[in-house]
């Protein structure tokens, strides 16, 4: 299930890193500056992708293909696993929508992730958190790849044609 792992895994994780690294500057709308506490209160307002079960089902399958730990922890958790990294992956779409820049999405997402681990434990890695929203922009949401830097949506580009191979 893990053939291209580690070069698969590679370029999510330098994928989620330009997307945070260049979030400042994604556009003169975004507000990367303000604080992680102001973006919860706007998570009632969130208004999450609508998803069909295939693109679920192939969120799911391609995280656990680029992330061994992610597998491991699907494996491990199952049904709670799997809420998780779906909760965490549209949340991250939602979060982006919002038009706040990719940072405060990234913020979001691991401050939500962190505020119920003892209930999910998910895996609290750069690596984890790269995968699921790289996969996110990807599968679940790829209208909002718009929202993110050219050099970004190449690399998501290259990441949707390694995943479909």
């Amino acid at each position: 299930m893990v053939r291209h792992a580690h070069r698969v895994v590679a370029l999510a994780t330098g994928l989620a890193l330009a997307c945070s690294a260049c979030g400042t500057a994604t556009s003169a709308t975004s507000s990367t500056t303000e604080a992680p506490h102001h973006v919860s209160k706007s998570a009632a307002s969130l208004e999450t992708p609508k998803t069909t079960a295939a693109q679920d089902t192939q969120y799911l399958a391609d995280v656990a293909k680029l992330d061994g730990t992610l597998s491991s922890y699907v494996q491990s958790h199952e049904d709670t696993a799997l809420q998780a990294l779906l909760t965490d992956g549209t949340a991250f779409c939602a979060f982006l929508a919002t038009g706040k820049g990719v940072d405060n999405a990234l913020v979001s997402v691991a401050l939500g992730a962190r505020s119920v681990e003892s209930t999910t434990h998910l895996p609290e890695s750069v690596t984890t958190f790269n995968t699921i929203e790289a996969v996110a922009l990807v599968t679940l949401c790829p209208s909002e790849q718009r929202l993110v830097p050219a050099a970004t949506r190449e690399r998501l580009a290259s990441l949707a044609k390694t995943l479909a191979g």
